[in-house]
């Protein structure tokens, strides 16, 4: 599930998040700010739990929902954080932040949060 989430939530905040404006891509307030994304990502874990019981035929007790609801907000503030060391940054209310200035594409920093993330699953998992 913590897999699932991670590829999920991330992916849909980007395809729902990026739009182009005059050929430059960009990121908008919708999945982008530290208010909706974490809404999307808790709403996003709450959907995804409850098809898996569904396929599984069961019902969950109410404490896992809100347990990967609230998983679903940090992975969502996770991609955030991420995007903040971007140049384009992300919406913090109305205003755009940005923590450092990195290029988006920069494969040895993607690359390094990618491991590091593989990383931070085993050591969650284990």
């Amino acid at each position: 599930m913590a897999l699932w989430l991670s590829l999920a939530i991330n992916y849909l905040i980007d395809v729902l998040g990026h739009v182009s404006r005059r050929g430059n891509p960009t990121r908008t307030w919708l999945t982008h700010s530290v208010i909706t994304a974490p809404v999307l990502g808790a709403l996003i874990a709450a959907i995804s739990l409850d098809a898996a019981s569904l396929v599984l035929g069961f019902g969950l007790p109410g404490e896992p929902l809100a347990l990967w609801a609230i998983m679903g907000a940090l992975v969502s503030e996770e991609h955030l954080f991420l995007d903040s060391l971007t140049e384009a940054g992300v919406y913090a209310l109305k205003r755009r932040i940005a923590i450092a200035h990195f290029n988006y594409d920069n494969a040895p920093l993607n690359i390094g949060f990618a491991l590091l993330g593989v990383l931070l699953i085993t050591v969650s998992l284990g």
